[in-house]
């Protein structure tokens, strides 16, 4: 594994995720709490809009760029028509709502116009962004990310000051980034990747059979991010779970260090392991079981360290959120291994049992969430979470052993 990217990309990571916390102070200042609600109610459907949007294209992308590195241009250049199509049947769909719906969540109709294309933008930036993990290019990634996340919040400033202080400006602000970066992503995807006005049918065909599996696949990810707190809400009220929602962001510090580790992993299995044989299996297995070990660590200390922190980060209203830091963690860091041991399946081409495997992750969700919510409290919700993903990695681990290149071996 590339370890001096793995440091780059945490860097980075750091960088980027202080920008919106020394944001915090002025945004609180001039938008209502209002506003930030209805700013959450567009990313969330920006997000659902994205995953839609793009059907998991850009997995299928990275697979055809290792195997099909010289021709990859036919299979860029397909993704690329074919979202840029997709514009029309999207757009068609909110135009006909229109006369008979004014808002969807109290955001205008209007601006699902702009949803749509902010999704089209994103589209092709995740299709070079993802390009540059497996080609191990982390420096440009890193500094892309923190010039993007700085310029959004600079315009949101600007926009706030000069012309309207409501959701908005943060809206725009994404949306205007989203154009800048779609011109230089085109650009780079035709410097690097030969991108041309080119379709292929087969292609795409070959692609959608390889992506389209993934796409309930992450929709069922947002299902597992908000199943505890619908839990929470039902068994425990409104007050444990605000003490549960700082736990888990104060927690979410973990994910720096997993989101840093995943480009690295992915990058070494695409394209420095080779097949998955036995002897891959072996050495797979042996730095995942490194990784926990360091997770292992990482329980031992940063609960002592954030425990310290808590006061300083928190009111003292919030005091009592120090009990839900170890269970947290725990469901965190699991959360985080899951993406690890998934690595190896989607370079297997094994979408369709990645579906399988997240459909009964989340009966075993629903499960454990009922039981031990309703007799644990909200501490319960992070141990179902943590369960959750430990089952879908020994499950992924399996399958990978399962579907291992065997070397058949003639006998004379």
């Amino acid at each position: 594994m590339h370890y001096k990217s793995v440091s780059t990309y945490f860097i980075f990571n750091v960088l980027s995720a202080l920008i919106p916390i020394f944001a915090i102070p002025f945004l609180t200042r001039y938008l209502t709490p209002e506003e930030f609600g209805l700013f959450t109610v567009f990313t969330v459907i920006s997000m659902f809009a994205g995953n839609i949007f793009r059907l998991e294209l850009n997995m299928a992308l990275k697979r055809e760029y290792v195997d099909n590195p010289k021709d990859f241009s036919k299979f860029i250049s397909t993704a690329f028509v074919f979202s840029t199509f997709m514009l029309i049947p999207y757009c068609l769909i909110v135009f006909l709502a229109m006369p008979f719906v004014d808002t969807f969540y109290e955001i205008p109709l209007s601006w699902m116009i702009l949803i749509i294309l902010l999704s089209y933008f994103r589209s092709q930036i995740i299709n070079l962004h993802h390009l540059w993990q497996i080609t191990n290019k982390a420096l440009p990634y890193g500094i892309w990310g923190l010039i993007a996340t700085a310029s959004v919040f600079v315009i949101t400033i600007i926009l706030i000051l000069f012309k309207s202080a409501d959701w908005q400006s943060r809206a725009w602000a994404e949306w205007i980034i989203g154009l800048i970066s779609l011109l230089i992503a085109v650009y780079f995807l035709r410097k690097d990747y030969a991108l041309k006005w080119r379709f292929e049918q087969g292609v795409l065909t070959k692609m959608l059979r390889y992506s389209l599996p993934l796409l309930p696949s992450t929709l069922m990810g947002y299902i597992f991010l908000v199943s505890d707190r619908i839990f929470i809400t039902e068994f425990g009220g409104m007050y444990e779970l605000g003490l549960y929602s700082v736990a888990v962001q104060i927690a979410g510090s973990v994910g720096l260090i997993y989101g840093a580790i995943l480009p690295a992993w992915e990058s070494w299995i695409y394209t420095k392991l080779g097949s998955i044989n036995r002897t891959a299996i072996r050495i797979i297995f042996m730095r995942l079981f490194i990784i926990i070990l360091l997770s292992a660590l990482m329980m031992t200390i940063l609960p002592q360290i954030l425990k310290f922190l808590m006061p300083y980060l928190t009111g003292k209203s919030f005091a009592s959120a120090e009990a839900f830091l170890f269970p947290c963690l725990l469901s965190a860091i699991s959360a985080g291994f899951f993406s690890l041991c998934k690595t190896p399946l989607l370079f297997m081409r094994r979408t369709t049992t990645i579906a399988y495997i997240d459909v009964s992750m989340l009966v075993i969700n629903v499960i454990c969430m009922y039981f031990f919510v309703s007799q644990m409290g909200a501490i319960g919700a992070a141990y179902a979470l943590a369960i959750t993903f430990t089952y879908g990695s020994l499950l992924q681990l399996f399958f990978v052993f399962r579907f291992q290149e065997r070397i058949l071996v003639k006998c004379p």
